[in-house]
């Protein structure tokens, strides 16, 4: 039997050993894959890290200062309102620079009972917001400290603010900008010498509203849509369920898909169905359940250090964070309300599709009576735990438009204020409607 030199065995064993540690740590990458990326249905993987790992979280200080829609007229009594893209639009480029403004140099003027014909009598745009925003908190999310401009003379809330630019024919011209709250106005003044960005902004103006088309006007105490002629055409919104599968099913799996993103490791999941119908989906620290009535709801179990600060702007950041990771929420929203809860902070949030709101017409029980105790008053709701999302629910219904609807102007003739958008829960076609 011939026996090998020791150097040429050394020379077999070498690559022999190299080529099993290559496929051990093959195998290794492999089934770390397989553990953390198993039941990956219906989603691609990128989507997933996309979800959990998004590019830039929003900038929840500079988004609560946003109002929830902008009114803007020339003076000539029509008005435009919008609702989408608040954050990319020209009308509000202009009032955060002028708030910002207004906040380093303005100069208080007087108190007085609203008179909001007379204040709409000339160029202005009017920035409105669904709840009663907090005048130190809203100065706070301008990315100012000192709110005394506002707090020194009464004001501890307000409702709108009305900008209205420079008067060319004043002798001394300045932005004039107004806190409305009920019927009282605090009104102020913003010198253009004073204000660094006069140049970009002194001619702001709006263009004039064709009365054709549907527009707005201040009556009752309030906007109220008119429009001359026949009336006007809209895209109608179709209402789709992203739980369904292909089929139109729910099925665990399929639902399963759209919860993981909510989970830092998919593959803890314990998936369960119980014999109502309701989709449970949970580990060790996270449980997500979707019930019967379209509603997911989030809960977080775990432990908040003790050395977490409650403090609402984070809460509200995280919030909106929190939301814009999860892949399936498509709809623009803007924020509704805001409450407390212990010391928690909770934020329900409305969409907005096609410059017109989704509005919920009533509470949304999210089971079947007597299971619910907590209806949803707006398609989403976050609460938020010293800077820990610990609870989140939304109606998992997606929104887009499709086809052209037509909305007769006699539909619009009546005295009381009332105002447009889309319900939610009216079937799958929606059709604008009127609601107070």
């Amino acid at each position: 039997m011939k026996v090998f030199p020791r150097e040429l065995m050394k020379k077999f064993i070498h690559p022999i050993k190299s080529i099993l540690i290559i496929a051990l740590a093959v195998l290794a990458v492999y089934q770390v894959g397989r553990l953390w990326f198993v039941n990956f249905t219906d989603r691609h993987f990128v989507m997933y890290l996309e979800a959990r790992f998004p590019s830039a979280a929003p900038d929840g200080q500079s988004a609560f200062a946003q109002p929830f829609r902008i009114i803007y007229g020339a003076g000539n009594g029509r008005f435009s309102m919008r609702y989408s893209d608040i954050s990319d639009s020209a009308e509000w480029a202009f009032g955060e620079a002028v708030l910002g403004a207004l906040l380093n140099s303005g100069e208080f003027l007087a108190v007085s009972d609203m008179d909001m014909a007379q204040l709409l009598s000339r160029n202005a745009v009017v920035f409105e917001y669904a709840f009663d925003m907090c005048a130190e908190i809203f100065v706070q999310a301008l990315g100012h400290r000192n709110a005394n401009l506002l707090t020194d003379y009464g004001m501890e809330t307000f409702t709108s603010i009305v900008v209205q630019p420079p008067d060319a024919l004043s002798p001394s011209p300045a932005v004039d900008v107004s806190f409305v709250r009920g019927l009282q106005i605090w009104r102020y003044a913003l010198p253009l010498p004073s204000w660094n960005h006069a140049a970009d902004y002194a001619g702001f103006s709006v263009p004039s509203v064709n009365p054709a088309q549907l527009h707005f006007v201040w009556a009752n105490g309030g906007f109220v849509p008119r429009v001359m002629g026949g009336g006007f055409s809209y895209s109608g919104v179709v209402v789709e369920n992203s739980f369904r599968d292909a089929q139109g099913l729910f099925t665990l799996s399929h639902i399963r898909s759209r919860v993981e993103p909510l989970f830092d490791n998919p593959a803890s999941i314990f998936p369960s169905v119980s014999v109502d119908d309701v989709y449970t989906f949970s580990n060790r620290n996270t449980m997500v359940r979707f019930l019967e009535n379209a509603v997911l709801e989030y809960t977080s179990y775990r432990t908040i250090g003790r050395g977490a600060q409650e403090n609402f702007m984070t809460d509200f950041s995280v919030a909106l964070a929190f939301v814009a990771a999860d892949p399936f929420v498509e709809n623009e929203m803007y924020l509704a309300y805001h409450n407390t809860r212990g010391r928690a902070h909770v934020f329900h949030f409305n969409y907005v599709i096609d410059n017109r709101p989704l509005v919920l017409t009533a509470p949304w029980h999210t089971r079947p009576y007597p299971h619910c105790r907590e209806p949803l008053i707006a398609p989403i709701e976050v609460t938020v735990d010293q800077g820990r999302v610990v609870r989140y629910r939304r109606i998992v219904y997606t929104f887009h438009t499709e086809g052209t609807s037509w909305m007769d102007a006699s539909e619009l003739e009546h005295d009381e204020f009332f105002r447009l958008g889309f319900p939610i829960g009216g079937g799958p076609n929606l059709k604008l409607q009127m609601f107070e």
